[in-house]
Parts: structure tokens; sequence; C-alpha cells
């Protein structure tokens, strides 16, 4: 485990100083995000932000922000997955492409299906515990997927959805782990920005803007090497292989 979860944080590193312009698409996407947030004035105070949540600029912007975070993903698992190769991250493979058009419209789906409870307008009594089931199942599914987004990403058609399912078997509770040790404390980082960007003042409002930006960027990166990690192991210990061929 301590090995892997210097693999995650090392390498999500070496991607970032490798292919900075890269790196940087979800760092802009999050940066523009926040700007739309000030100009419509969330950050005034907790009942502005509660009120501006939903706002469609902001909201916008957001689903520009996840489509970054999927692209991440994927030119961050072919820089690891072609022995750290800016060139290959940056390189148009249709065959990949392809394959990975399918992971980004699973997210999209799934993406859908978190938004349902708020479009019944249910209850926010009942809505808070659908919403943190939805998301407790949402990571063990992701987790569950990281073989077939990892090879989708190579261009290896051999490791589909529901196969990466049964391949998560033996690994489940060790990438787990692997995500609450690296992933979340980025995660909670970035609420707690968040929180401390509520009524704050110009400079320090900007200095955390920033910071969440460059934040987001990184954590992007640090869950792509998740999913590269962890799919890794799961085709190793079922005899497969992550690259094409």
């Amino acid at each position: 485990m301590i090995a892997a979860i210097r693999e995650v944080f090392a390498g999500s590193a070496r991607y970032a100083w490798a292919c900075p312009l890269l790196f940087a698409v979800p760092l802009v996407a999050e940066f523009a995000q926040h700007v739309a947030e000030v100009h419509i004035g969330l950050y005034d105070s907790v009942a502005r932000a509660q009120a501006m949540e939903d706002h469609p600029l902001r909201m916008g912007i957001g689903y520009l922000k996840i489509l970054a975070l999927f692209l991440t993903t994927y030119w961050a698992v072919r820089f690891w997955g072609m022995g750290n190769s800016a060139r290959e991250a940056r390189r148009i493979d249709p065959v990949a492409l392809r394959l990975f058009s399918r992971v980004v419209a699973w997210g999209v789906l799934w993406t859908v299906i978190n938004m349902v409870p708020g479009w019944l307008a249910l209850d926010r009594a009942l809505r808070i515990p659908i919403t943190i089931a939805l998301l407790l199942l949402g990571i063990v599914l992701e987790i569950s997927l990281s073989a077939w987004k990892s090879s989708a990403a190579l261009g290896n058609p051999r490791i589909g959805f529901l196969r990466s399912l049964t391949m998560i078997h033996g690994s489940l509770w060790w990438a787990i782990g692997l995500f609450l040790l690296t992933a979340l404390p980025l995660m909670i980082a970035h609420y707690v920005a968040f929180g401390l960007a509520l009524g704050a003042g110009d400079a320090r409002l900007w200095a955390l803007m920033v910071f969440d930006s460059l934040l987001t960027a990184y954590l992007g990166a640090v869950i792509a090497a998740n999913t590269y990690v962890v799919g890794r192991r799961m085709a190793e210990r079922h005899g497969e292989t992550l690259l094409p061929g």
C-alpha cells in the first residue's frame, strides 16, 4: 500500500511536470467556474451560497470541468501506461478515443442519475440520505471500473464494463483504502477552501480561488492515478494487461 500511495502522488507530479498544458485544462475550468461564482456573489455569505449553488452559469461551467477531469484521466493514464510518455499522452489514438468515449458516456449517465433526487424536488430530509447513498455507490462503482477505464484509455478493447466489475474481486478494499489515503484528503482540502472563501475579503478570496484551482487540477491527476494503479492491479491479478496487443 505504501508503494502504491507513493506512486499515486509521485506519478501525478510527474504528469503535471511533463504535460503542463494538459494538466492546466481542469485548472482553467475550475478557475473559470470560480470567476463565475464570484460574479454571481456566491461567496458573499452562507445563505447566498445556498441560493446560488444551482445557478445556470455555475452549473454550465461545472459540466465543462467534469469533461476536463475525464480528459485528465484519459491523458494521464496514457502517460503512465505508455512509459511516462508525454508524446503518447498527447497523441490522437482513434481506437483509444472510441473506447474512452464509452467511459465518458457512462460518466454522463451516472451524473444524470445523481441529479434525479434534485429533479424530483424531494424533501431535504429524504434527499440527503439518497444523495449520500448515490455518492458511496458511485465511489465503489468507479473503483470497480478502473480496469475498464484504464484499458480504454490505452486502446485495449479486451476489458469491458462487465468484465471490470468482476475483476475487482480481491482488490476492492485495497482500492478503497488507496482512495481514502490519497484522494480523500485533497477533496477535504477542496471543501475547506470553499468554506474559508465564504465572506472573505477580495485578497483572501482570490488567493483561495487560485489555490483551489491548482488543488483541483492535482486532485484530478491523483484520481486518475488511482484509476491506473488500481486498474493495473486488477488486470495483473487476473492474468490480463491494460495495454493493447
